[in-house]
């Protein structure tokens, strides 16, 4: 693999035969704990790299290559920095809620400030996808609302239901 760009505009571009390297490594190590083990050989190997890795067995490989991504999305809760940056350069967010995910990465911001460029880039997706659910849950509310005046044929037909109920 190889990386280029400067921080927080880098890109990874894989070799020639990067694959068929991963896929006979993929081959002589057991699936189960394949994240933590990937983890722990990647001690001196640049956190992009390690996050396109992951990225690569998540989406490309059957069976997600045996990547637990619950197992990174909780990186995101630790305190292990170097975790924590790897996590926030996989194709992940913290949580499935985007509140949620905006909160962490500002306390990530705060406790680890070197990863700050990491937290904004994250975050820029992630406003975007609330302005997304913003918009989707307008245009619901104004298609699907309900006439703001009862007409009185609907109202006695509303008490005939309840009165047929009771």
């Amino acid at each position: 693999m190889l990386i280029d760009g400067r921080p927080g505009y880098e890109q990874v571009a894989f070799r020639e035969h990067t694959f068929e390297e991963l896929l006979t490594f993929l081959a002589m190590v057991p699936v189960e704990g394949i994240t933590e083990l990937i983890y722990r050989l990647s001690d001196g190997v640049p956190a992009i790299k390690i996050a396109e890795l992951y990225n690569v067995l998540c989406w490309s490989a059957e069976n997600r290559g045996g990547i637990a991504l619950e197992e990174i999305q909780e990186w995101f809760y630790g305190k292990q920095a170097r975790r924590i940056e790897i996590a926030l350069q996989v194709d992940i967010f913290p949580s499935n809620s985007m509140q949620e995910c905006q909160r962490i990465l500002a306390e990530i911001e705060q406790k680890h400030r070197h990863l700050k460029y990491l937290c904004r880039a994250v975050g820029k997706e992630v406003n975007h996808r609330l302005k997304e659910e913003e918009s989707w849950a307008k245009y619901r509310r104004d298609t699907f609302e309900m006439p703001k005046e009862m007409t009185p044929s609907i109202m006695g037909i509303i008490k005939g239901i309840k009165k047929g109920k009771e």
